[in-house]
């Protein structure tokens, strides 16, 4: 799936490896991928480091920022990681000095990234999609988002509120503001 095994790569120092990433959609934590995800990554073992370049390119389900309409956004997201290595002996019979992934105080190792020698390519993903999608996403430019007063799409219907009610949404509270200064 989305685990592969960087024992050969972490075992020789400038080895580079390419992984070509061709999954269905599926869900994660908190994204949901509606197309297929694809990607390629190469892995390179730096001697000191292991760095990790890619893309990826799928589209996620996201709900609008104004207008709260489940929509879909295209996701075209670049991967660019660099983990520290350490020498440790390998619990195994070969008894090989091994390189392996180490937390230092520069480059934080996300959790579920390594198991052992094994990489989730899924972690990647979900980090390069999550930082690709806009704050307040729209689905469209110009949404009207959702009306104030009585909460239906604007972009939908028009409603019939009173659109100066709505056009100061503080109002309410400058008049409790003014009616508790007149009792004083």
């Amino acid at each position: 799936m989305l685990r592969y095994d960087l024992t050969e790569i972490m075992r020789n120092t400038g080895m580079t490896k390419t992984f070509e990433v061709k999954e269905r959609p599926f869900q994660d934590d908190d994204v949901k991928y509606v197309s297929p995800v694809f990607g390629r990554f190469t892995v390179t073992n730096g001697g000191s480091a292991l760095v990790i370049r890619g893309s990826i390119s799928t589209s996620v389900e996201l709900e609008c920022g104004r207008c709260l309409t489940e929509m879909y956004f295209p996701i075209d997201g670049e991967i660019e990681e660099e983990y520290s290595l350490s020498d440790a002996e390998d619990a195994g019979t070969t008894h090989d000095n091994l390189a392996h992934v180490v937390q230092d105080m520069e480059n934080e190792v996300p959790p579920g990234l390594f198991e052992g020698r094994v990489m989730n390519f899924g972690v990647l993903i979900r980090q390069a999609a999550i930082l690709d999608i806009p704050l307040s996403p729209l689905c469209q430019e110009d949404c009207k988002g959702l009306c104030p007063a009585c909460g239906k799409n604007r972009n939908e219907t028009e409603c019939r509120c009173n659109s100066q009610s709505t056009s100061k949404p503080l109002s309410r509270l400058a008049d409790l503001i003014k009616q508790k200064e007149s009792r004083n």
